[in-house]
């Protein structure tokens, strides 16, 4: 634990040198409106059915850059909300921080794909999963469209959905898992999320919150300690091969529903099965980052890694 301690020290120190870029607002309040909304997007295509199931049609919104050449990469985003709750529409108001940063990637020519999945009040684990891989691979299907490039795909997510971003990436390489075989993916980002949904973890974190066991129990149908088997199916780290895809995790140290060393151990699993990684903790900052003089640099530095590997 001292060593994860300072290790988390130094990262942060590192986290907290990297700078936001000033943005100026447009003077003209109409068209502020409107770029607010779209996020920088020259065109937002919303609710695009990618699947239908038993509980109702699955859609996404897709942000589109202006083209710069004849293919675009595109980003997918999971929201959070415990897999309980939680909506794919991203505004400057609810989700600063996910709206920012999905402004920095269009303003980089990357699309950004918000989805939804179904919740836990109408199916358990591993539904999420399999439904965020299947927006992905929907949007590869589709992808003449919109001039996307099906093979310069990223992942992003925040807390739950950060969870099936991990996850999606962690069984990559298994075509025969839960959403795995994915092809094309390039770049995980998560932020905040679980990574061990198992009955050892459960009992290593004692302070975890009731609403984090709860949303946990939900999700998997079962509690860790009744079901390890499918607490350890639904654990990112319980499924690496070293066939992922590089990494990027940011998470506050203050983080009162996800304990942050479940990021730190996930990130050193991670280099341990040589998957390049990046950790970016940050002090003080509680779950879901909230909005702050860091919201600039959380979003700079998701928009900066993806850039380098998408």
């Amino acid at each position: 634990m001292d060593v994860r301690r300072a290790l988390l020290a130094g990262l942060a120190g590192m986290s907290l040198l990297v700078s936001g870029c000033a943005r100026t607002p447009d003077a003209d309040a109409a068209r502020s409106a409107v770029a607010a909304r779209d996020l920088g997007a020259a065109q937002v295509v919303r609710g695009l059915v990618y699947a239908r199931r038993d509980s109702g049609p699955l859609a996404l919104d897709l942000y589109l850059p202006r083209r710069a050449g004849t293919r675009t990469p595109f980003l997918v985003y999971a929201h959070g909300g415990g897999w309980d709750a939680g909506v794919r529409t991203l505004n400057a108001d609810r989700g600063a921080t996910e709206a920012l940063t999905t402004q920095r990637l269009v303003e980089r020519g990357y699309a950004v794909a918000t989805v939804d999945y179904r919740l836990t009040g109408v199916a358990k684990a591993p539904a999420q999963v399999v439904d965020v891989a299947d927006a992905v691979r929907w949007l590869q299907a589709n992808a003449g469209r919109w001039h996307l490039d099906p093979d310069r795909v990223g992942l992003w997510g925040a807390s739950a959905g950060g969870h099936l971003v991990a996850q999606l990436g962690a069984v990559a390489g298994d075509p025969a898992k839960p959403g795995g075989g994915l092809r094309g993916i390039r770049a995980v980002v998560d932020w905040f999320g679980p990574t061990d949904l198992s009955a050892e973890a459960q009992t290593a974190h004692p302070e975890l919150t009731g609403y984090a066991k709860r949303v946990i129990t939900e999700l998997l149908g079962c509690l860790p300690v009744d079901c390890p088997a499918v607490a350890d199916a639904s654990s990112p780290i319980k499924n690496l091969s070293g066939d992922e895809p590089p990494f990027l995790l940011q998470q506050g140290t203050a983080d009162s529903l996800v304990p942050v060393v479940q990021s730190l151990d996930f990130a050193a699993e991670l280099r341990r099965r040589g998957v390049p990684v990046e950790m970016h903790p940050y002090e003080g900052l509680d779950h879901g980052f909230g909005r702050g003089p860091r919201t600039e640099a959380i979003a700079d530095t998701a928009a900066a890694f993806v850039a380098g590997h998408v």
